[in-house]
């Protein structure tokens, strides 16, 4: 990872827009978001809440690979199996080498999706897949339960809470209410009036993407295998929904982070709350490896 304090940086001039699935699938269900008790706000001092101008996180050649998002509306799966492989990019560990099967195998054990019959397709609760992801965790192929020990609300709405979250987290969960005008952009911009016909949020359905890197005029998400960027309106008029995981290496974090997360009030919330909570619930179960 790259922190830069040059506020001119652009992603824009280092990033190929990536071609596209003409009509890939979505999948998130925009009843049922994730709405976590913790709030990153209540743990950032204000005072040293300094995020860099920009977080660029380079991996050329890459591959994040589709997951079976373009034919099926797994899209939340594909983003919590993608943050998993941004946590070992950033961290410079062995990468996951997830396949579509890994993602359709958890589609099917945590929305009850059946291969052989297509009217099962039917999207995934985000709430109920990091309930899963915490407890019992995602099985993959590489034979790892990937957990997280705790999700925590942040505010889509207040772009500095989101570029420290991206700059302390790696990824920014996001649930998104995209329009239909964002079909086939390679660039995700607001079309219209951000409110009504084609530019409506939801027009086209509710999406689950990772955020992992920013400057002043853009985010970067991972999308259908891609790296897709969406400027900042965009995120403004669509994004409905944002937290971030804590997996078990978060806990070992102490003092202020770097853009000015309490890490040692945090933590200490985050193992008070797994006390409180039901054997196997989402805030507790210790992972078994990064996320």
């Amino acid at each position: 990872m790259t922190r830069i304090s040059d506020t001119s940086f652009r992603l824009r001039d280092h990033h190929e827009p990536p071609a596209l699935p003409a009509l890939p699938k979505l999948g998130l269900n925009l009843e049922a978001l994730q709405r976590p008790a913790l709030k990153l706000a209540d743990y950032i001092h204000a005072e040293l809440a300094n995020p860099p101008a920009a977080v660029s996180r380079p991996h050329p050649g890459f591959n994040w690979g589709m997951l079976a998002n373009d034919r099926l509306g797994d899209c939340v799966i594909a983003m919590m199996l993608h943050s998993i492989e941004d946590f070992h990019l950033d961290a410079k560990t062995p990468v996951p080498a997830f396949t579509d099967e890994d993602a359709i195998k958890l589609y099917s054990e945590i929305t009850g999706y059946d291969p052989s019959d297509p009217n099962t397709d039917q999207g995934t609760n985000e709430a109920t897949a990091m309930a899963y992801w915490g407890h019992p965790g995602l099985r993959t192929s590489d034979g790892v339960d990937h957990q997280i020990v705790a999700t925590v609300a942040v505010d889509p709405g207040n772009l500095n809470e989101c570029r420290i979250a991206i700059d302390e987290f790696v990824a920014l969960q996001i649930g998104i209410a995209l329009p239909i005008s964002a079909q086939g952009q390679r660039e995700w911009t607001v079309v219209g009036d951000g409110r009504t016909g084609h530019s409506a949020p939801g027009s086209w359905g509710g999406h689950g993407i990772p955020f992992r890197e920013y400057d002043a005029e853009t985010f970067k998400c991972v999308t259908w295998g891609a790296e897709l960027l969406l400027t900042v309106p965009f995120h403004q008029a669509y994004s409905q929904e944002a937290h971030v995981v804590v997996t078990r290496e978060m806990l070992d974090k102490t003092g202020v982070g770097p853009s000015g997360v309490a890490w040692d009030e945090l933590v200490a919330d985050i193992k008070a709350l797994s006390q409180q909570s039901p054997a196997g619930g989402p805030a507790g179960a210790p992972a078994t490896a990064l996320a």
